[in-house]
């Protein structure tokens, strides 16, 4: 089902303008940028790209240009060779984005007319890797929204510390004892875990947080033991779903 879009405006345009509908049809409007880390530094982000078609759009002249535009987000096509717009998102949070297309009128006139407003969901997810440590880094959690005025609703944690085997499958190591601990900005646990990983085994914290206003740092510390261990943590900032509904 095609969703048709209201005229927000024109940019020099005359009553010709009431007959122009700029609208599009999109499959997702909802994507998650990804952050990989590995011992502690960055090594690769993944940034989505969603797409939008404005092949039902309407008017008497044809289309030179489409445009998806954002405060953080922006894209463009030459309308002579494409109707598809895809845009990349960079900031994680709501993004208000307004469809647009340009023509050019009869007189030779290059105008531009405003279609409707949507709103895409960004979230983001990080993946944490650090091997054979026993002075984990802290994992710096900037929960704030980067776009929209929404804040996140939820930062959700799944960390799990391995004790592996000192010898592949002989053994011959020692329970390793850490606790995990979410600090904010005042240096403080919000949340902690205390926890005994054994030799050969894996230990998991699984938690949520609501303050998504702030800064805070996932710690892993290592309590007691010998054995060096291995961090895999996956935490997600994630909004309320408010976006606009998929109408292709």
């Amino acid at each position: 089902m095609l969703l048709a879009s209201s005229l927000a405006g024109c940019v020099g345009g005359g009553d010709e303008s009431e007959n122009i509908s700029v609208m599009a049809t999109y499959e997702a409007t909802n994507a998650t940028i990804v952050e990989y880390w590995y011992d502690g530094q960055i090594v690769d982000t993944e940034y989505p790209l969603l797409a939008f078609d404005f092949a039902p759009s309407t008017g008497p002249y044809a289309f030179v240009s489409y445009f998806v535009n954002g405060e953080h987000a922006t894209g463009q096509a030459d309308g002579s060779s494409s109707t598809l717009v895809e845009v990349e998102f960079t900031h994680h949070g709501l993004h208000r984005l307004e469809l647009s297309a340009g023509y050019t009128d009869a007189s030779g006139e290059s105008l531009e007319v405003s279609g409707e407003e949507l709103l895409v969901r960004i979230e983001k997810r990080i993946v944490w890797q650090e091997d054979s440590t026993n002075n984990p880094s802290a994992m710096v959690l900037d929960t704030r929204n980067e776009a929209g005025e929404e804040p996140a609703s939820v930062l959700v944690i799944d960390s799990t510390v391995h004790n592996p085997d000192l010898i592949n499958n002989l053994g011959g190591g020692q329970d390793v004892d850490v606790s995990w601990a979410l600090i904010d900005e005042t240096q403080e646990a919000c949340q902690s875990q205390p926890g005994t990983v054994e030799e050969g085994e894996s230990a998991t914290w699984k938690t949520v947080h609501f303050n998504t206003y702030e800064v805070h740092e996932l710690r892993v510390y290592y309590e007691e033991g010998q054995d060096l261990i291995d961090v895999e943590q996956y935490v997600s900032i994630e909004y309320e779903q408010l976006e606009t509904a998929p109408n292709a």
